[in-house]
C-alpha cells in the first residue's frame, strides 16, 4: 500500500470476505457507507474503519454514517480493519455495540483557505452546510442542551 492510511485495500479484502460468506451484490461505495451487500433478500451496510494501530484506535464516524446505522440497526456494521502479519483482521460491531465506544465532542467547523488567493471563498463549493453566525450559535446552544441532559 502506497498510502499507509488508505482503506482501499481493506475495502477490497473485506469485499472478498463477504463473498466467502455468501453475500451477493457486493458494492464498494462512498456514501452512506463503504460497502453494501445483500444476503437472503436483505441489504446490509458496512462502514469500514481502517487502522495501523496495535493497541488503541481513536477515530471518527460521520453523522451520515450514524444516520444510516440508526435507520438499519439490524443490518448495519461498523468494521474495524487492520493488517497484522500480512493477514486481515475484521472486527464487526452492530450500532448498539459501537455506540458504547462513541462520544460526541463539541462540533467542529471546517474551513478551506486558498493560500494563493484569499479572495476565493471555497465554502460555497461544498455539500456541507455553509457556516453563518446564526447556525453556529444554534450549534452551540444545541450542544449545550444535549450536555445539560446528562
Amino acid at each position: 500500500m502506497d498510502n499507509p492510511k488508505s482503506d482501499v485495500e481493506a475495502k477490497k479484502a473485506f469485499a472478498q470476505e463477504l463473498e466467502k460468506e455468501n453475500f451477493q451484490d457486493i458494492k464498494i461505495t462512498s456514501t452512506p457507507t463503504d460497502i453494501s451487500a445483500s444476503k437472503e433478500g436483505n441489504k446490509y451496510f458496512f462502514e469500514l474503519k481502517f487502522t495501523n494501530q496495535k493497541d488503541k484506535y481513536f477515530g471518527a464516524a460521520t453523522l451520515t454514517e450514524w444516520k444510516c446505522a440508526i435507520n438499519n440497526l439490524d443490518n448495519f456494521f461498523f468494521v474495524i480493519c487492520r493488517l497484522q502479519e500480512n493477514k486481515w483482521i475484521f472486527n464487526r460491531f452492530s450500532p448498539k455495540e459501537f455506540i458504547e465506544y462513541s462520544t460526541i465532542p463539541p462540533f467542529k467547523v471546517f474551513f478551506n483557505v486558498d493560500l494563493k488567493d484569499f479572495d476565493k471563498k471555497k465554502s460555497d463549493e461544498t455539500k456541507a452546510l455553509k457556516a453563518t453566525f446564526s447556525n453556529l450559535e444554534e450549534l452551540v446552544n444545541f450542544y449545550k442542551e444535549l450536555k445539560n441532559k446528562l
